[in-house]
């Protein structure tokens, strides 16, 4: 039975980097992000499901789904969201499970979700792991990498969960507020301490 590492982090903090880097190293990783893609492609029952519910303006010319039309319904409305992440959470959390079951040979699988706390993945997880850094440094790197006014890139970091909230779930913080390979010393030293 394989152990589950649940690596998560606020926006900007460096997961995806981390996220690559434990790939290098050879550990499965199941995206959570991919996994939300994957249940509503062409012909998949939850796009099904959400074109019952929204409707056709949802679909783009091809049959594919048009994620800034659906974006707009639900975001500007707190019931469309709450419908919409009433038929998604269950059928990414099925995808994660089958995912998660497939690696199962593997000694440590990492399950990457941005939201892992927030929709109790951290239950599953055997170790929490999160990324952080200074909020002055996340603020500057959210804007530069999503083009962002400094008031929005805060608004964004303010509707997550604090570091101080996310990093009390954690067996390790990881401070990616150095350089590539400063951060990588980290995540390797701790590893060898998990002895997996």
């Amino acid at each position: 039975m394989s152990k589950i590492l649940g690596l998560t982090g606020g926006i900007a903090c460096g997961k995806s980097t981390i996220s690559a880097y434990l790939k290098e190293f050879g550990l499965p990783v199941i995206d959570a992000d991919e996994c939300s893609r994957a249940v509503v492609e062409k012909g998949s029952i939850g796009l099904e499901k959400l074109t019952e519910i929204f409707g056709n303006k949802i679909l783009k010319n091809d049959g594919t789904l048009n994620r800034k039309a659906l974006g707009r319904i639900v975001f500007s409305d707190s019931e469309q969201l709450s419908l919409l992440n009433s038929v998604m959470e269950p059928l990414i959390r099925e995808e994660i499970s089958r995912r998660l079951n497939q690696e199962n040979n593997a000694d440590l699988v990492v399950l990457d979700a941005p939201l892992l706390i927030e929709q109790h993945y951290d239950k599953i997880c055997d170790f929490i792991m999160t990324i952080d850094v200074p909020k002055k440094i996340q603020l500057e790197r959210l804007i530069e990498r999503d083009k962002l006014s400094e008031d929005e890139a805060k608004s964004r970091i303010e509707s997550q969960l604090s570091s101080r909230e996310r990093n009390g779930f954690a067996d390790v913080v990881i401070d990616s507020s150095g350089t590539v390979e400063q951060t990588r010393k980290q995540v390797i030293k701790w590893l060898k301490t998990i002895n997996v």
